[in-house]
């Protein structure tokens, strides 16, 4: 690959960096603009033939409307909530089991999160978790930064463990052929099996840098939304937070061990809840002080509850628990699933290519968000103005988000299908992927994690991190000699830090919080995390394998 051809594979993420990150733009600026000198750098340098190219905007745009309908129904739900006044209750029932704003973060979006992570998955608990804690009270950029820090570990496991079982084996399967066949048949002959022993490289990895997550989101919050900008006084609880970290990674291991990684996430995150919040109730491992000391909250003023409604806890949650049945319900429950499934759109030959979509329309998450809502007005009762008030607010916060990902999700699939050239060259992220491997083969337990950050980071999700490079760990670690189970862990361990930073997710945290257009100032503070996470997993690899 010469020079300028390897400039033209990295200007989706060039691109992304200079108008997103460096220049600030909004993400409804930066991703056309992006999208753009992506689809030029594609046609020009890569020859891609312009129908397939055309097709593929097409393709990103009906692929957009899943994340959409997750993010309006997130949203909807937040708006439902706040002018019925069951927000309120709901505030109240945090502020009982802890008024420490570190300790409402760490059960809400890491053991919450991971719960909704595990049920639904891309991007949900971010969704939910940071509109959440802005009602709490804590700053908007700071809800939505420690909310997709949080939502990491458990991305091993989300959507019923679908990055690893569908992602991965997607990523290995080439013209119907499975490339891992030799390993599948030394783990019982089933991909679900090979696919239980990566899962485990990837939690026993993560039983200490999923274990660290906690602590690291309050030293985040407290370090830079604090208004002493004091990382210690994150660091104080760190007895908590560690052993918040392990009630969840802990369970996950043996949930994975016995019973394989559809149910981790689930499972673990529920023995974590019924472990920490009666421990934070009666602030065992807490400091004596609960901490609430923030800076300027973001110029947002949190505007009042329309009604005074007052609402039991459960009739408060009610939402929220039957979104969480329906979620896990919908995936579990065959039959359910099935009929569900069978009402799934799909368009085929697009512009008259091989390309294709589909949209779940009533499996999506946000199918459930919007018929939770609907219950919502029956359960609390609300009046015409202010059902009219949710859905409309909901609406305009949407528009700068329909730009964002009509945009980057084309953009991806641009970078994706650019295979389908006549320069002979592979398809740029394969292309990207080969020269670092042939480069770099002897370090690889630290760059294989930078691969799937990279994926995640453009794709928006780790499931599809890993079906774009499994298949390239997987022939690195034939070339290096290294253990294949634990590249692809690497991989995935990769893909679920990009989770932290990926565009897709951030410009959902961003809406949800009514901060769109300061998609920048999230991914600077996420982006660190995201490598450190990768460092510190990377040396934990290199060690166990020799490297």
């Amino acid at each position: 690959m010469t020079f300028i051809q390897l400039l033209a594979s990295l200007t989706p993420i060039i691109s992304v960096m200079l108008f997103l990150v460096l220049l600030r733009m909004p993400a409804s600026r930066a991703m056309p603009i992006s999208m753009v000198f992506t689809g030029l750098a594609a046609v020009f340098v890569w020859q891609m033939d312009t129908t397939f190219l055309a097709a593929s905007v097409v393709e990103g745009l009906l692929s957009a409307l899943t994340p959409l309908t997750i993010i309006f129904g997130a949203v909807f739900l937040l708006n439902t909530l706040k002018y019925s006044g069951a927000m309120d209750t709901i505030r109240a029932g945090f502020t009982n089991i802890s008024a420490d704003a570190r300790v409402q973060v760490i059960i809400i979006c890491w053991l919450f999160g991971s719960f909704i992570e595990g049920s639904a998955g891309f991007g949900t608990p971010a969704a939910i978790g940071a509109p959440l804690l802005v009602l709490l009270g804590i700053p908007p950029i700071a809800s939505a930064v420690v909310a997709l820090i949080a939502d990491s570990t458990s991305v091993s496991f989300g959507a019923i463990g679908l990055p690893v079982l569908f992602g991965m084996e997607q990523g290995l399967t080439t013209g119907g052929v499975n490339m891992a066949a030799e390993q599948i048949a030394q783990h019982g002959g089933s991909f679900a099996d090979f696919a239980q022993f990566i899962a485990m490289h990837m939690i026993t990895i993560d039983l200490v840098t999923g274990t660290l997550i906690p602590l690291t989101m309050v030293a985040i919050l407290t370090g830079f939304f604090g208004r002493n900008k004091s990382f210690r006084e994150g660091l104080a609880i760190w007895k908590f937070a560690l052993f918040a970290g392990l009630s969840f990674t802990i369970p996950a291991w043996l949930i994975n061990y016995f019973a394989g990684p559809e149910f981790p996430s689930v499972i673990g995150a529920l023995v974590g809840m019924a472990l920490v919040i009666p421990v934070a109730k009666k602030g065992y491992l807490l400091p004596k002080e609960p901490w609430n000391d923030f800076a300027e909250n973001d110029g947002q003023e949190r505007k009042e509850i329309a009604t005074k409604a007052q609402f039991s806890q459960i009739a408060a949650w009610s939402p929220y628990i039957i979104m969480a049945a329906l979620l896990v319900l919908s995936r579990i429950v065959t039959p359910l699933k099935v009929w569900l499934t069978s009402f799934n759109i799909s368009w085929t030959g697009l512009l008259g290519t091989e390309l294709k979509a589909g949209f779940a329309t009533f499996y999506a998450p946000g199918a459930f968000f919007i018929l939770v809502c609907i219950l919502g007005f029956f359960l609390f009762k609300m009046k015409s103005p202010a059902i009219k008030e949710s859905i409309t607010v909901s609406c305009k916060s949407m528009v700068p988000t329909i730009i964002s990902l009509g945009a980057s999700v084309p953009m991806v699939k641009i970078f994706l299908n650019s295979g389908e050239n006549t320069s002979g060259l592979a398809s740029m992220p394969v292309a990207l992927a080969d020269t670092l491997a042939n480069s770099m083969g002897s370090v690889w337990a630290w760059v294989s994690p930078i691969v799937g950050i990279f994926g995640a980071f453009l794709s928006g999700s780790a499931t599809f991190s890993n079906m774009m490079f499994s298949g390239l760990q997987y022939s690195v670690a034939d070339n290096i000699g290294a253990n294949h189970a634990l590249i692809l862990a690497m991989q995935g361990i990769g893909a679920n830090a990009g989770n932290m930073m990926c565009v897709m997710n951030v410009v959902a945290a961003a809406t949800v919080v009514g901060m769109a257009g300061r998609e920048s100032e999230i991914i600077r503070k996420t982006m660190p995390v995201a490598l450190g996470y990768a460092l510190v997993a990377g040396t934990i690899a290199a060690v166990w394998g020799g490297f």
